[in-house]
């Protein structure tokens, strides 16, 4: 206790008007369930079954007008169970967040905002609880807003947060004055209490302007799940009956009571046992509708409507969750997604560093000017293979690479020493197989460009074993001045017989071993690449 007094102490020496708690308060549950209560944990089960597009514009219009939304909040949280389209559209939109990497900013370069930022990472990011409290802050797209409270554990040297509790949205209401101060319910009567400092992580979606209880994806989601309701209901009325064909019973004039009654029964069990018996007096006539099948298509457009409005509703468009688009299509229509995703990512971040890494940071290390930050970031995928491409062809300008840079995005290890290993052997590409400027410094040239390191003492014991005649220094000058006047391999070929026309028969002998050198290496290049 006496540590936090301290810290505190130190924030209101520096002037930003933090908030005092006590650890009493940090501990314990603030916004707790109360059954019968304006915080009962229990659904109004009346309210689903009653609703009319009539009952649904009052509450509209209440909610507008600020009173109290608990039957609205309601609704929303219903129609996400029982519509199955806008549930599923909404869980994607959620899940493409939930699998962001969290990322951890220092506030600074200096030796302390380093260690803070290795805090958080530990006690905040690295805590499994995060990841609930990611997916409950995501319930604010469909309502307009989300609260989770914070549970401190304040047994160590370090405070950081145990939990964080999910709460019903129905348990709070929005200052009737500002429209934008949230406030706890009393579970009795029709008061509200300020959320205390430190304890609660209140998401608000900015989705659009006005309103916060009016930001939500619920509030138009609503109609369009009111229509599509009424006309599942009446697709489901007109299938039960007109999916089964009319059946008419005639019968004659001189048929009796008896045999009407026996002809009705007999009607009544075609339907459900598809077989009756009657007298041959009597018939039973099948009628077929002949346009049945255009009236139910009716209905099923209606309710395909309804499901593509909610999904640019939620998703910002259709393909991704049309049976009929192209794979092609949705790639190109998901990229509008993810510019919705990086918005809601930029927006929940702000909550995670407001309302957890600032209190966090704030106990335990005390105000700073800088304070780090939580990142929701999408790691973007290379594609190898044009990594891999753009490498081989701008090494031989001079690009390096890192060989474990390559390894990390193939999926590989780096080998030991005493592993099986294969490959290490690089292949010269076609071109240079096939340049019309194959000289001895070309080929040099190619083999360093394919990442194969020309050592001198390995050259020399290569020659050694194949009995190869050193090069000397004469003969070297020869090959520089051949090569310095010759752009092609014949002009070099004409250069060299020329400049060793008068050399005796040793000198010949030498430049014989420097082609044999040559036409081994090209050998082998040529063996390798088959």
């Amino acid at each position: 206790m006496g540590r936090l007094n301290d810290l505190m102490s130190k924030i209101r020496r520096s002037g930003d008007n933090e908030p005092v708690v006590s650890e009493k308060d940090l501990v314990q549950q603030d916004a707790t369930p109360v059954p019968n209560s304006n915080r009962s944990p229990w659904s109004d089960t009346v309210l689903m079954s009653s609703i009319t597009p009539a009952r649904l514009g009052e509450i509209m219009i209440a909610v507008r007008q600020g009173e109290n939304p608990a039957e609205y909040l309601e609704l929303a949280q219903e129609i996400e169970r029982r519509d199955a389209h806008y549930g599923s559209v909404l869980s994607t939109r959620k899940a493409a967040v939930e699998s962001l990497d969290m990322v951890v900013k220092p506030g600074g370069e200096d030796d302390q905002a380093q260690e803070i930022a290795a805090a958080i990472k530990t006690d905040i990011v690295e805590n499994p609880a995060i990841l609930d409290l990611l997916k409950n802050s995501l319930d604010a797209l469909g309502k307009g807003f989300a609260v989770n409270e914070i549970i401190w554990d304040t047994s160590e040297r370090v405070w950081k947060p145990a939990r964080y509790l999910w709460r019903d949205q129905r348990w709070f209401k929005y200052d009737e004055k500002d429209g934008r101060t949230l406030l706890l319910r009393d579970p009795r009567g029709t008061d509200a209490t300020p959320l205390k400092p430190y304890k609660f992580v209140v998401h608000e979606p900015l989705l659009r302007s006005g309103p916060q209880i009016l930001g939500g994806l619920a509030y138009t989601a609503l109609f369009l799940w009111l229509v599509k309701s009424y006309d599942v209901t009446s697709w489901a009325a007109f299938v039960d009956r007109y999916g089964y064909p009319v059946r008419l019973g005639k019968y004659g004039r001189k048929a009796t009571k008896d045999d009407i009654a026996t002809l009705k029964r007999a009607v009544a069990a075609i339907g459900s046992d598809v077989g009756a018996v009657i007298p041959d007096s009597m018939l039973i006539d099948i009628v077929e509708s002949s346009n049945k099948s255009a009236s139910a298509q009716v209905y099923e457009r209606l309710a395909k409507w309804c499901d593509s409005q909610l999904s640019k509703l939620v998703l910002g468009q259709t393909m991704t969750t049309d049976d009929g688009s192209s794979r092609s299509q949705a790639e190109v229509h998901n990229e509008v997604r993810q510019d919705i995703v990086a918005a809601d990512a930029v927006q929940l971040s702000r909550t995670l560093n407001r309302d957890v890494v600032r209190p966090y940071v704030l106990f335990n290390f005390g105000p700073q000017e800088h304070y780090p930050r939580v990142l929701l970031q999408q790691i973007e995928t290379q594609d190898v293979k044009i990594v891999v491409e753009s490498v081989e062809k701008l090494g031989p300008m001079g690009l390096k690479v890192r060989a474990d840079e390559i390894r990390s995005m193939l999926g590989l290890s780096r080998p030991e020493d005493d592993d099986e290993t294969i490959g290490g052997v690089a292949i010269e590409s076609k071109d240079d197989q096939e340049s019309d400027t194959d000289d001895a410094t070309n080929a040099a040239l190619a083999l360093n460009s394919q990442g194969i390191e020309l050592v001198e003492e390995d050259l020399v014991t290569e020659a050694e074993e194949a009995d190869f005649v050193e090069i000397t220094g004469d003969i070297e000058a020869v090959l520089g001045k051949a090569l310095a006047a010759s752009s092609t391999y014949a002009e070099f070929t004409r250069q060299l017989e020329t400049l060793t026309a008068e050399w005796p028969a040793d000198r010949t002998a030498e430049l014989m071993a420097v082609a044999t050198f040559k036409a081994r290496i090209l050998g082998m290049e040529e063996f390798d690449s088959d």
